[in-house]
């Protein structure tokens, strides 16, 4: 009986040690399991937040390269615009004529009102600088006219001043941009434009913008950058909460600067930029575009009321301008566009249109559409500048195909045509003809 007993109790004992044993390792078994599961929801967490981080970090990226890009054209767009409008206020014959300081001297009413105009525009439009440089005899570049209050030194008096890559372009005859300009007096982003007298480039124009926008722009993407970084690392909803506030934001400066960059800034117009993309897309459609007629128009004595009435009274000018070629042909049933298709006005220049209008495949049709501008634009009383100082419009007609397939050419031929528009008495129409090229 005692053997019986002792072998029961070691029996009883070896299982019970067993079933311990096999409790156990079910335990170091679950919690392996559960380190496994607990492990592996922790990698699919840390995955989902690097793969919102990696998205995060990429699109802000995006959009940072998108902004650069659109600030980068905004204000290339802005001073070469800037230049441009000053080159329409210098008088080039006087800007010729000036080599040296008593040339100056003997003109200074008419130097100085420029000189006054340049600066207006420079106030205007908060740029650093305006300033035309031209080259004298002894084959150094020198200040003709420069908008700084500190600096009214020009020609020999100033000094010659050493030429930067953008001024040399200009001088080549280029509209030129630097970003990141350098010279003796600082770090600018800058255009140049060139100045020229029967074909012949006597001197350029140029603007001058501070560069801290770039320093700025990077300073508050690189901050955005962080706390987006820093909001990921605490709370994931925080996180997408604020990546969806920063993306309206910065979706909002990309509307801003789209505006900016292809709009002009006085008539809400389209600008050159503009222009060149729809032409491009309208005129390039596996060779079926449909035609259209391209009006480039340009205001005669408009230079008068800017010098009399001074420029607020141009710009409320300018602004009729626009709505008066924007309503023009919108409700037209002669020149209604197919489905789809808008008619486009957009200012090219400082007292420069364009009207776009499809379907016009004839000459005749053209200058129906002319003549129909220039008569309503007679009969409406749109500013009481326009009866004072005469202004007018002298337009010149272009139709793709007919005359041209390459938009850029179209847009040479109606300038060839507006210029015999003008000579012919101003406030007058011409459709392009292969006769005035060769003139």
């Amino acid at each position: 009986m005692d053997n019986t007993t002792g072998n029961l109790k070691k029996n009883h004992c070896r299982f019970g040690y067993a079933i311990s044993l096999n409790r156990t390792r079910q335990g170091l078994y679950q919690a392996l399991e559960k380190n496994k599961l607990q492990s592996l929801g922790l990698l699919l967490v840390l995955g989902f937040f690097i793969a919102i981080l990696f998205i995060v970090v990429s699109m802000t990226r995006k959009n940072s390269n998108d902004l650069r890009l659109l600030l980068d054209s905004s204000i290339e767009s802005q001073l070469i615009s800037t230049s441009l409008t000053a080159l329409k206020i210098i008088d080039v014959d006087a800007f010729e004529s000036y080599n040296i300081m008593s040339d100056i001297e003997n003109d200074m009413e008419a130097y100085s009102r420029i000189l006054d105009q340049l600066r207006n525009i420079q106030s205007a439009t908060k740029v650093k600088y305006i300033y035309a440089l031209k080259q004298l005899n002894d084959g150094q570049y020198y200040f003709v006219f420069d908008t700084d209050p500190e600096d009214d030194t020009v020609l020999e008096v100033a000094g010659p001043y050493k030429l930067e890559t953008v001024h040399e372009q200009a001088f080549l005859g280029k509209q030129s941009f630097d970003m990141n300009m350098s010279d003796e007096w600082g770090r600018y982003h800058t255009s140049a434009v060139p100045i020229r007298k029967n074909g012949k480039v006597i001197g350029i124009v140029c603007t001058d913008l501070d560069n801290t926008l770039w320093a700025r722009s990077n300073e508050s993407a690189s901050d955005n950058f962080k706390y987006l970084l820093t909001s990921v690392g605490f709370i994931m909803l925080l996180v997408l909460l604020l990546t969806s506030v920063l993306l309206r934001r910065l979706q909002t400066v990309q509307d801003e600067l789209f505006q900016m960059a292809n709009f002009d800034a006085v008539t809400g117009l389209p600008n050159r930029r503009y222009l060149m993309d729809c032409l491009k897309k309208i005129s390039r459609k596996n060779g079926n575009a449909e035609p259209y007629a391209l009006l480039l128009i340009d205001l005669d004595n408009f230079k008068a009321v800017n010098d009399n009435a001074g420029h607020d009274a141009g710009d409320a000018l300018l602004r009729h301008i626009a709505a008066y070629l924007e309503s023009t042909f919108e409700n037209s049933r002669s020149f209604r566009p197919a489905a789809g298709v808008l008619n486009v006005s957009a200012r090219i220049g400082g007292d420069e249109f364009v009207q776009i209008i499809p379907g016009v495949a004839t000459e005749t049709d053209a200058a129906i559409a002319a003549q129909k501008l220039l008569d309503n634009f007679s009969s409406q009383m749109l500013d009481r500048y326009i009866e004072k100082y005469h202004v007018g419009m002298s337009i010149g007609v272009a139709l793709y195909p007919l005359h041209s397939d390459d938009f850029h050419v179209l847009i040479k031929y109606a300038d060839i045509a507006m210029y015999h528009a003008k000579e012919s008495g101003k406030n007058a129409y011409r459709v392009y003809e292969d006769e005035m090229h060769m003139n």
